[in-house]
């Protein structure tokens, strides 16, 4: 999928704001960007995280839009992504995890890599794995919150959400279904914010996230592909026994959840 240049002056007027509270979107820069009110992009705008990607060395981030969003806590070395829900806590694609004694390398929002190994794994709930780091991973990489549960989550259909890829990009898909187990999205007709993409083998794992008091809220891992589809984690019984799971693996941690 081509990147695309753009204007931020003469796409000011397109830029499209949610129900969310958004700001403007920064200019590119390699600096750390304030995480106040992220911006969804422009459409068609470039939805690439890495502009130079490295597993043996430091990266060199994408700047834009993207980089009001902090994705420091996802491992893209592999195409089993993992992301963080404790500093030594990942979860995972139940179905296409990593293995036990393998690496998992993460970039800050500057770039700067970080090595861990997986210690162990566990499965949790349908397709929901947790897998134990060696050690904790340092301030700086992002730790993301999960949907503290409530009854009803109807108010988010129709809602935007950042769905990332196998290729370290991240798409905006709106929300069509929605329970205590499982959430769906579908592709924007016309696409308003960004690329839309079709997930494919492969994207399995990779994570989703809604925007609550500007930070990423992990919503989804992905089972299935089209707009994607995968488990909620605002689920009660998902997070009874991913808690357990991460006791199980290593006692003293917990995941931290925020509403949306």
């Amino acid at each position: 999928m081509p990147s695309v240049d753009y204007d931020f002056k003469m796409l000011r007027p397109l830029l499209i704001l949610c129900s969310l509270a958004f700001t403007s979107c920064s200019t590119p820069t390699t600096s750390a960007v304030a995480f106040s009110s992220p911006q969804l992009p422009p459409p068609k705008g470039a939805p690439d995280i890495f502009k130079k990607y490295s597993t043996t060395g430091d990266a060199t981030m994408m700047g834009g839009w993207v980089r009001n969003f902090d994705f420091s806590g996802v491992s893209f070395d592999q195409r089993q992504t993992a992301t963080l829900v404790t500093r030594r806590h990942v979860v995972m694609a139940n179905h296409y995890k990593r293995k036990i004694g393998g690496v998992l390398i993460f970039h800050s929002r500057q770039g700067k890599r970080i090595i861990r190994s997986l210690t162990g794994v566990q499965k949790v709930f349908g397709d929901v794995a947790v897998g134990l780091l060696n050690q904790e991973v340092p301030e700086g990489y992002k730790v993301y919150p999960l949907p503290a549960p409530r009854e009803d989550y109807s108010h988010l259909v129709g809602r935007p959400a950042a769905v990332t890829d196998q290729k370290m990009r991240v798409f905006f898909h709106d929300v069509t279904v929605i329970n205590k187990v499982r959430m769906v999205f579908k592709h924007q007709k016309p696409a308003r914010n960004g690329w839309g993409k079709t997930l494919i083998g492969g994207d399995s794992g990779n994570p989703s996230f809604m925007i609550s008091d500007g930070e990423l809220v992990l919503v989804e891992t992905h089972s299935t592909g089209g707009g994607g589809a995968g488990p909620f984690y605002g689920g009660v019984r998902l997070q009874q026994r991913l808690q357990e799971a991460i006791t199980q693996l290593a006692p003293g941690y917990r995941f931290r959840t925020k509403n949306l």
